[in-house]
C-alpha cells in the first residue's frame, strides 16, 4: 500500500511537471482570404513576428508559446464558430484579431460567454468598449470615436463646407458615421452634410453611387471606405475626374502602404487618410529594428502597416500574462486593465475603465515623390488620444 501511495505521488508530480511545460496557446483570428486579406495577412504575419520574437526570448514564464491560427473568413457567424473551437478544442489560453467590426462584436460575444480573454487588435466599432464591453474584451485598435473627431478636425483644418457622407452598411460605418456626426458641431460647426449613401461590406460596383455624389454639390467627402473598397471606387470613379474637385477625408487606413503599393499610379489627388505605422517614417530605434525584421520576415523593404497591430497584440498578451503569473483568464484581465506596454511607435496603455488603448495614427495628405510609383503620406502627423 507504501508503495502504491508513492507511486502515485510520483505519478501526480510528473504529470504536473508535464502540465507545467505545455506551451501557451494565443489564437489569432484574421481574413486570410477574400477581400480582408489584404489586411488580415500583414496582421497575421506581425503576429508571428511576434511569437518568434516571445520565444527567442524564452516564452511567457519560462514556457514557449504556439500561436493556432485560423480564418476568420470576414464572415460574424463562421467567426464566431471557429472562435468558440479554438476555445473549446484547441484550449487556447487569449484570443487575438479579426479585422471588421461585425466579425469583432462576434468574437466578443464568444468571449463572453466561454469567459476567455478577447484582444480586439483591428475592430474599431466603438461598442466594443461601450454598450457591449464586458471584463473580457479588450481592443488595441483605435475606434470609430476617435476617427471620428480626427476626421472632423481634418474638415475644418481644409475648411470644408459641404459634405458627402459615404460609408460601408455594418457596424463600422454605422458607428464612424455617429463618430463624425457627433464631433462635427464641435470641430467643424460651418460644415453640412448634403448626402448620404452605405454601400454594402463586400461591395465591388459603386457605378450607382458615384455620379450621386459628383451632382451632389460636395466639396469634401468624409468616408470609411477601406481595403478593396477604396480601391475599387478609385477604379471606377478617376476616369470620371472625380477626385479632382473634392477633398477626401478618409478613415479606414487607406494611407497604409498596403492600398497605396497596390494602387501605385492610380492612387488619386486629394486624400487624406490614416495609417497606424509608416514603413518609411521610422523614428527611433525600436521603430527601425521592428520594420527592418518585418522587411527581412516577408523580404521586401516596403512593410505593410496592418502588421504592427498584430505585433502588438501578441506583446500585450505576453505581459498581461506574465504579470498575472497565471492562465486563468480572470487574472489575465485583470492584468490588462492599465497594463503598459513598449511598442514600436510609443509606449500603448490599456485604460482599466474602457479596456480601450490609446493607440494613436499617423494622419496626412497622400502625395506624389520623385522617383516612387505610390504615394507617400506628407507632412506627416501622428495624432494620439488622451485618456
Amino acid at each position: 500500500m507504501k508503495r502504491l501511495l508513492m507511486l502515485m505521488a510520483v505519478g501526480v508530480m510528473i504529470a504536473g511537471e508535464a502540465q507545467a511545460q505545455e506551451p501557451i496557446r494565443i489564437g489569432a483570428m484574421y481574413p486570410l482570404t477574400g477581400g480582408g486579406a489584404i489586411y488580415g495577412v500583414p496582421a497575421l504575419a506581425g503576429h508571428q513576428l511576434a511569437i518568434e520574437e516571445v520565444n527567442r526570448r524564452g516564452g511567457i514564464m519560462g514556457r514557449k508559446v504556439e500561436s493556432i491560427e485560423r480564418d476568420d473568413k470576414m464572415n460574424p457567424s463562421a467567426a464566431s464558430a471557429t472562435m468558440k473551437e479554438l476555445i473549446t478544442k484547441d484550449k487556447v489560453h487569449i484570443v487575438l484579431g479579426g479585422l471588421s467590426s461585425a466579425v469583432g462584436l462576434g468574437m466578443s460575444e464568444v468571449s463572453k460567454q466561454e469567459k476567455v480573454v478577447y484582444l480586439a487588435t483591428i475592430p474599431k466599432s466603438i461598442q466594443l468598449t461601450t454598450t457591449k464591453l464586458h471584463p473580457y474584451v479588450f481592443r488595441i485598435a483605435s475606434n470609430t470615436d476617435i476617427e471620428g473627431d480626427t476626421m472632423a478636425m481634418l474638415v475644418a483644418k481644409y475648411n470644408l463646407k459641404n459634405l458627402c457622407h459615404l460609408q460601408l452598411d455594418y457596424a463600422y460605418g454605422h458607428d464612424l458615421e455617429a463618430g463624425v456626426l457627433k464631433a462635427l458641431p464641435k470641430r467643424a460647426p460651418n460644415a453640412k452634410i448634403v448626402l448620404t449613401l452605405k454601400p454594402k461590406l463586400g461591395a465591388t460596383d459603386f457605378n450607382a453611387f458615384i455620379p450621386q455624389v459628383m451632382s451632389a454639390g460636395c466639396d469634401g467627402v468624409v468616408s470609411g471606405l477601406w481595403g478593396p473598397h477604396f480601391v475599387s471606387w478609385v477604379k471606377q470613379a478617376s476616369p470620371l475626374g472625380f477626385f479632382k474637385n473634392v477633398k477626401w477625408i478618409s478613415g479606414g487606413e487607406i494611407a497604409a502602404h498596403e492600398i497605396a503599393g497596390e494602387l501605385k499610379g492610380e492612387y488619386p489627388d486629394n486624400v487624406v487618410s490614416n495609417t497606424y505605422e509608416l514603413w518609411y517614417h521610422a523614428v527611433d530605434d525600436s521603430h527601425r529594428a521592428f520594420q527592418q525584421a518585418l522587411a527581412k520576415k516577408l523580404g521586401t523593404p516596403e512593410t505593410p502597416q496592418w502588421a504592427l497591430l498584430g505585433y502588438n497584440g501578441v506583446m500585450f498578451a505576453a505581459a498581461a500574462i506574465e504579470k498575472a503569473k497565471s492562465l486563468d483568464s480572470a487574472k489575465i484581465a485583470a492584468a490588462l486593465e492599465g497594463l503598459t506596454i513598449k511598442t514600436p511607435v510609443g509606449p500603448l496603455t490599456i485604460d482599466a475603465k474602457t479596456h480601450q488603448s490609446n493607440t494613436g495614427q499617423f494622419w496626412g495628405p497622400m502625395v506624389k515623390k520623385p522617383g516612387k510609383d505610390y504615394r507617400v503620406m506628407e507632412p506627416v502627423e501622428f495624432i494620439q488620444p488622451k485618456f
